[in-house]
Protein backbone atom coordinates (compact mmCIF):
# COMPACT_ATOMS: atom_id res chain seq x y z
CA UNK A 1 0.00 0.00 0.00
CA UNK A 2 1.45 3.37 -1.03
CA UNK A 3 2.57 5.79 1.64
CA UNK A 4 3.01 9.54 1.32
CA UNK A 5 6.12 11.29 2.60
CA UNK A 6 4.22 12.30 5.68
CA UNK A 7 3.90 8.63 6.57
CA UNK A 8 0.13 8.60 6.09
CA UNK A 9 -1.69 6.07 3.96
CA UNK A 10 -2.15 7.68 0.52
CA UNK A 11 -5.18 5.55 -0.40
CA UNK A 12 -8.77 5.94 0.77
CA UNK A 13 -9.07 8.86 3.18
CA UNK A 14 -5.28 9.40 3.63
CA UNK A 15 -3.10 12.26 2.57
CA UNK A 16 -2.36 13.18 -1.06
CA UNK A 17 1.19 13.11 -2.35
CA UNK A 18 3.20 16.26 -1.52
CA UNK A 19 3.52 17.16 -5.23
CA UNK A 20 -0.24 16.81 -5.66
CA UNK A 21 -0.81 18.99 -2.62
CA UNK A 22 1.60 21.64 -3.87
CA UNK A 23 -0.14 21.97 -7.25
CA UNK A 24 -3.59 21.97 -5.63
CA UNK A 25 -2.54 24.81 -3.33
CA UNK A 26 -1.21 26.84 -6.26
CA UNK A 27 -4.37 26.36 -8.34
CA UNK A 28 -6.75 26.70 -5.41
CA UNK A 29 -5.28 30.01 -4.30
CA UNK A 30 -4.52 31.30 -7.79
CA UNK A 31 -7.69 30.29 -9.64
CA UNK A 32 -10.36 30.04 -6.95
CA UNK A 33 -9.00 32.70 -4.60
CA UNK A 34 -8.95 30.32 -1.63
CA UNK A 35 -6.92 31.45 1.39
CA UNK A 36 -5.40 28.90 3.76
CA UNK A 37 -4.51 29.26 7.42
CA UNK A 38 -1.62 26.81 6.97
CA UNK A 39 -0.15 25.71 3.66
CA UNK A 40 1.85 22.80 5.01
CA UNK A 41 0.21 19.45 4.26
CA UNK A 42 -1.73 18.20 7.29
CA UNK A 43 -5.16 16.81 8.05
CA UNK A 44 -6.36 20.28 9.05
CA UNK A 45 -5.05 22.08 5.96
CA UNK A 46 -6.36 19.29 3.70
CA UNK A 47 -9.86 19.67 5.16
CA UNK A 48 -9.66 23.47 4.86
CA UNK A 49 -8.61 23.49 1.21
CA UNK A 50 -11.21 20.86 0.30
CA UNK A 51 -14.00 22.72 2.08
CA UNK A 52 -13.17 26.17 0.72
CA UNK A 53 -12.58 24.95 -2.82
CA UNK A 54 -15.90 23.12 -2.80
CA UNK A 55 -17.76 26.20 -1.56
CA UNK A 56 -16.33 28.41 -4.32
CA UNK A 57 -16.83 25.83 -7.07
CA UNK A 58 -20.44 25.09 -6.16
CA UNK A 59 -21.24 28.79 -6.30
CA UNK A 60 -19.61 29.40 -9.70
CA UNK A 61 -20.37 26.12 -11.54
CA UNK A 62 -23.81 27.17 -12.92
CA UNK A 63 -22.33 30.30 -14.47
CA UNK A 64 -19.29 28.39 -15.77
CA UNK A 65 -21.57 25.92 -17.57
CA UNK A 66 -23.85 28.58 -19.02
CA UNK A 67 -20.88 30.67 -20.15
CA UNK A 68 -19.62 27.89 -22.41
CA UNK A 69 -23.10 27.46 -23.93
CA UNK A 70 -23.48 31.21 -24.52
CA UNK A 71 -20.01 31.58 -26.03
CA UNK A 72 -20.58 28.62 -28.35
CA UNK A 73 -23.90 30.11 -29.47
CA UNK A 74 -22.37 33.54 -30.20
CA UNK A 75 -19.37 31.92 -31.92
CA UNK A 76 -21.70 29.99 -34.23
CA UNK A 77 -23.79 33.09 -35.01
CA UNK A 78 -20.80 35.32 -35.75
CA UNK A 79 -18.45 32.80 -37.34
CA UNK A 80 -15.87 32.78 -34.56
CA UNK A 81 -13.44 29.86 -34.31
CA UNK A 82 -14.93 27.40 -31.75
CA UNK A 83 -11.38 26.62 -30.58
CA UNK A 84 -10.45 30.25 -29.91
CA UNK A 85 -8.69 31.06 -26.62
CA UNK A 86 -11.79 32.38 -24.83
CA UNK A 87 -13.81 29.24 -25.50
CA UNK A 88 -10.91 26.91 -24.68
CA UNK A 89 -10.41 28.76 -21.41
CA UNK A 90 -14.13 28.64 -20.58
CA UNK A 91 -14.23 24.90 -21.27
CA UNK A 92 -11.23 24.36 -19.01
CA UNK A 93 -12.94 26.33 -16.26
CA UNK A 94 -16.13 24.31 -16.67
CA UNK A 95 -14.22 21.00 -16.58
CA UNK A 96 -12.41 22.08 -13.41
CA UNK A 97 -15.68 22.98 -11.71
CA UNK A 98 -17.43 19.78 -12.78
CA UNK A 99 -14.58 17.64 -11.48
CA UNK A 100 -15.10 19.08 -7.99
CA UNK A 101 -18.72 20.18 -7.60
CA UNK A 102 -20.12 16.63 -7.20
CA UNK A 103 -17.77 15.86 -4.31
CA UNK A 104 -18.76 16.07 -0.64
CA UNK A 105 -17.04 17.70 2.33
CA UNK A 106 -15.86 14.27 3.47
CA UNK A 107 -13.95 13.84 0.20
CA UNK A 108 -11.29 16.48 0.87
CA UNK A 109 -8.51 14.38 -0.58
CA UNK A 110 -10.51 13.67 -3.76
CA UNK A 111 -11.22 17.40 -4.12
CA UNK A 112 -7.53 18.25 -3.78
CA UNK A 113 -6.54 15.56 -6.27
CA UNK A 114 -9.16 16.74 -8.78
CA UNK A 115 -7.90 20.30 -8.40
CA UNK A 116 -4.30 19.23 -8.90
CA UNK A 117 -5.19 17.13 -11.95
CA UNK A 118 -7.02 19.96 -13.71
CA UNK A 119 -6.05 20.26 -17.37
CA UNK A 120 -5.91 23.91 -18.36
CA UNK A 121 -5.97 24.49 -22.12
CA UNK A 122 -4.61 28.05 -21.83
CA UNK A 123 -3.28 29.22 -18.44
CA UNK A 124 -4.29 29.32 -14.79
CA UNK A 125 -4.49 33.12 -14.95
CA UNK A 126 -6.85 32.97 -17.91
CA UNK A 127 -9.09 30.40 -16.18
CA UNK A 128 -9.18 32.54 -13.03
CA UNK A 129 -10.17 35.59 -15.07
CA UNK A 130 -12.86 33.62 -16.93
CA UNK A 131 -14.43 32.32 -13.72
CA UNK A 132 -14.18 35.67 -11.97
CA UNK A 133 -15.99 37.45 -14.81
CA UNK A 134 -18.40 34.61 -15.70
CA UNK A 135 -21.57 36.27 -14.40
CA UNK A 136 -20.80 39.63 -16.02
CA UNK A 137 -19.85 37.97 -19.29
CA UNK A 138 -23.07 35.95 -19.29
CA UNK A 139 -25.16 39.05 -18.71
CA UNK A 140 -23.58 40.71 -21.73
CA UNK A 141 -23.77 37.66 -24.00
CA UNK A 142 -27.46 37.22 -23.22
CA UNK A 143 -28.42 40.91 -23.31
CA UNK A 144 -31.14 41.37 -25.99
CA UNK A 145 -29.83 44.85 -26.84
CA UNK A 146 -26.30 43.60 -27.49
CA UNK A 147 -27.57 40.60 -29.44
CA UNK A 148 -29.84 42.81 -31.52
CA UNK A 149 -26.97 45.10 -32.53
CA UNK A 150 -24.72 42.16 -33.42
CA UNK A 151 -27.49 40.66 -35.55
CA UNK A 152 -27.96 43.92 -37.44
CA UNK A 153 -24.21 44.22 -38.02
CA UNK A 154 -24.08 40.67 -39.38
CA UNK A 155 -26.88 41.51 -41.81
CA UNK A 156 -24.99 44.57 -43.12
CA UNK A 157 -21.46 43.14 -43.10
CA UNK A 158 -21.15 42.32 -46.81
CA UNK A 159 -22.18 45.73 -48.11
CA UNK A 160 -21.33 48.08 -45.22
CA UNK A 161 -17.65 48.69 -44.45
CA UNK A 162 -18.24 50.32 -41.07
CA UNK A 163 -20.61 47.58 -39.90
CA UNK A 164 -17.96 45.06 -40.91
CA UNK A 165 -15.38 46.90 -38.79
CA UNK A 166 -17.60 46.82 -35.70
CA UNK A 167 -18.35 43.15 -36.24
CA UNK A 168 -14.67 42.38 -36.68
CA UNK A 169 -13.94 44.01 -33.34
CA UNK A 170 -16.75 42.06 -31.66
CA UNK A 171 -15.31 38.82 -33.05
CA UNK A 172 -11.87 39.77 -31.74
CA UNK A 173 -13.30 40.20 -28.23
CA UNK A 174 -15.03 36.82 -28.44
CA UNK A 175 -11.82 35.14 -29.62
CA UNK A 176 -9.39 36.53 -27.06
CA UNK A 177 -9.65 35.40 -23.46
CA UNK A 178 -10.53 37.54 -20.45
CA UNK A 179 -6.86 38.21 -19.67
CA UNK A 180 -6.59 40.30 -22.84
CA UNK A 181 -10.12 41.61 -23.43
CA UNK A 182 -12.86 42.20 -20.85
CA UNK A 183 -15.92 40.81 -22.61
CA UNK A 184 -18.56 42.45 -20.40
CA UNK A 185 -17.02 45.92 -20.76
CA UNK A 186 -15.61 45.89 -24.27
CA UNK A 187 -18.40 44.08 -26.09
CA UNK A 188 -20.87 46.59 -24.62
CA UNK A 189 -18.61 49.41 -25.83
CA UNK A 190 -18.63 48.03 -29.35
CA UNK A 191 -22.38 47.46 -29.25
CA UNK A 192 -22.99 51.00 -27.98
CA UNK A 193 -20.82 52.60 -30.66
CA UNK A 194 -22.31 50.38 -33.34
CA UNK A 195 -25.85 51.20 -32.24
CA UNK A 196 -25.14 54.93 -32.61
CA UNK A 197 -23.89 54.24 -36.12
CA UNK A 198 -26.89 52.10 -37.04
CA UNK A 199 -29.26 54.83 -35.85
CA UNK A 200 -27.66 57.26 -38.29
CA UNK A 201 -29.50 55.86 -41.29
CA UNK A 202 -28.54 54.28 -44.62
CA UNK A 203 -24.78 53.75 -45.12
CA UNK A 204 -23.02 55.32 -48.08
CA UNK A 205 -21.07 53.34 -50.67
CA UNK A 206 -17.79 53.69 -48.76
CA UNK A 207 -19.32 52.35 -45.57
CA UNK A 208 -19.82 55.72 -43.89
CA UNK A 209 -23.29 56.94 -42.93
CA UNK A 210 -25.35 59.13 -45.23
CA UNK A 211 -25.79 62.35 -43.27
CA UNK A 212 -29.36 63.33 -42.43
CA UNK A 213 -30.05 67.02 -41.73
CA UNK A 214 -32.87 68.89 -40.04
CA UNK A 215 -34.67 71.74 -41.83
CA UNK A 216 -32.29 74.29 -40.32
CA UNK A 217 -29.36 72.51 -41.93
CA UNK A 218 -27.96 71.00 -38.73
CA UNK A 219 -27.24 67.28 -38.85
CA UNK A 220 -29.19 64.96 -36.56
CA UNK A 221 -27.51 64.16 -33.25
CA UNK A 222 -27.22 60.42 -33.98
CA UNK A 223 -25.73 61.25 -37.38
CA UNK A 224 -23.08 63.48 -35.84
CA UNK A 225 -22.07 60.75 -33.39
CA UNK A 226 -22.02 58.11 -36.12
CA UNK A 227 -19.91 60.28 -38.41
CA UNK A 228 -17.27 60.40 -35.70
CA UNK A 229 -17.44 56.76 -34.68
CA UNK A 230 -18.13 54.84 -37.88
CA UNK A 231 -15.18 55.71 -40.15
CA UNK A 232 -12.59 54.87 -37.48
CA UNK A 233 -10.73 51.58 -37.22
CA UNK A 234 -12.35 50.40 -34.03
CA UNK A 235 -10.07 49.36 -31.18
CA UNK A 236 -11.70 49.32 -27.79
CA UNK A 237 -9.98 48.05 -24.68
CA UNK A 238 -10.65 48.12 -20.98
CA UNK A 239 -8.09 47.85 -18.23
CA UNK A 240 -9.44 46.27 -15.06
CA UNK A 241 -8.32 43.39 -12.93
CA UNK A 242 -10.62 40.41 -12.54
CA UNK A 243 -10.98 39.23 -8.95
CA UNK A 244 -11.05 35.49 -8.25
CA UNK A 245 -14.44 33.73 -8.03
CA UNK A 246 -14.33 33.80 -4.22
CA UNK A 247 -14.14 37.61 -4.15
CA UNK A 248 -17.30 39.67 -3.69
CA UNK A 249 -17.76 42.43 -6.24
CA UNK A 250 -20.18 45.30 -6.21
CA UNK A 251 -22.23 45.45 -9.41
CA UNK A 252 -24.46 48.54 -9.20
CA UNK A 253 -27.14 48.70 -11.89
CA UNK A 254 -26.43 52.36 -12.54
CA UNK A 255 -22.94 51.60 -13.84
CA UNK A 256 -23.95 48.60 -15.93
CA UNK A 257 -26.42 50.39 -18.18
CA UNK A 258 -24.94 53.86 -18.57
CA UNK A 259 -22.96 54.80 -21.65
CA UNK A 260 -19.30 53.81 -21.51
CA UNK A 261 -16.40 55.95 -22.66
CA UNK A 262 -15.12 54.71 -26.02
CA UNK A 263 -11.46 54.68 -27.03
CA UNK A 264 -10.98 54.65 -30.79
CA UNK A 265 -7.77 54.58 -32.76
CA UNK A 266 -7.88 56.94 -35.71
CA UNK A 267 -7.98 55.53 -39.23
CA UNK A 268 -4.66 54.13 -40.37
CA UNK A 269 -3.03 53.95 -36.92
CA UNK A 270 -1.83 50.53 -35.81
CA UNK A 271 -3.25 49.52 -32.41
CA UNK A 272 -0.94 48.03 -29.81
CA UNK A 273 -1.25 44.28 -29.37
CA UNK A 274 -1.60 43.71 -25.64
CA UNK A 275 0.24 40.68 -24.25
CA UNK A 276 -0.51 40.02 -20.59
CA UNK A 277 0.99 37.14 -18.62
CA UNK A 278 0.10 36.93 -14.95
CA UNK A 279 0.72 34.48 -12.14
CA UNK A 280 -0.71 35.00 -8.66
CA UNK A 281 -1.12 32.71 -5.71
CA UNK A 282 0.67 30.90 -2.92
CA UNK A 283 3.33 28.23 -3.24
CA UNK A 284 4.50 25.76 -0.58
CA UNK A 285 8.17 25.95 -1.58
CA UNK A 286 10.72 27.77 -3.72
CA UNK A 287 10.93 24.92 -6.21
CA UNK A 288 7.26 25.34 -7.10
CA UNK A 289 7.70 29.12 -7.27
CA UNK A 290 10.61 28.75 -9.70
CA UNK A 291 8.53 26.41 -11.86
CA UNK A 292 5.77 29.03 -12.06
CA UNK A 293 8.31 31.72 -12.97
CA UNK A 294 9.67 29.56 -15.79
CA UNK A 295 6.12 28.80 -16.98
CA UNK A 296 5.23 32.51 -17.01
CA UNK A 297 8.34 33.46 -18.99
CA UNK A 298 7.79 30.62 -21.45
CA UNK A 299 4.21 31.76 -22.05
CA UNK A 300 5.36 35.37 -22.51
CA UNK A 301 8.02 34.32 -25.03
CA UNK A 302 5.53 32.24 -27.02
CA UNK A 303 3.01 35.09 -27.19
CA UNK A 304 5.76 37.56 -28.05
CA UNK A 305 6.98 35.41 -30.95
CA UNK A 306 3.43 35.04 -32.29
CA UNK A 307 2.55 38.74 -32.05
CA UNK A 308 2.75 41.14 -34.98
CA UNK A 309 3.07 44.92 -35.08
CA UNK A 310 3.45 47.22 -32.06
CA UNK A 311 3.27 45.32 -28.78
CA UNK A 312 2.51 46.19 -25.15
CA UNK A 313 3.97 43.37 -23.04
CA UNK A 314 3.13 42.93 -19.36
CA UNK A 315 4.47 40.10 -17.19
CA UNK A 316 3.31 40.05 -13.57
CA UNK A 317 4.25 37.39 -11.02
CA UNK A 318 3.08 37.71 -7.43
CA UNK A 319 3.66 34.60 -5.30
CA UNK A 320 3.51 33.99 -1.58
CA UNK A 321 6.30 31.46 -0.94
CA UNK A 322 5.84 29.85 2.46
CA UNK A 323 8.98 27.66 2.39
CA UNK A 324 11.79 29.06 4.51
CA UNK A 325 14.42 26.72 3.09
CA UNK A 326 16.61 27.07 0.02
Amino acid sequence: MAKSRTGSDSSGGGMPEPTTWARAVVLGTGILGVTLTERTLSAKSLEELGRKALEVVRAITPAARRLVDALEARATELGVDPDADRLRTARSARALCESITSKTLREAREIVEALAAARLETSSSAVQASLGAANDSLETLEDPLVLGVLKQLAGREKHDLSAAKYLREARSILRQDEMRRSLSVELRMVAGAAQAYLLSGTPSADGGPTLVHFEDGAPARSTVLASVVAPAEVRIEASRGTPPPSATRARPDSTRRKALTKTLTSEGALPLARIVVERRGSTPDKKTARALLVEAMREAEQKLDAAKGPILLSVSVMLDVSDKGA
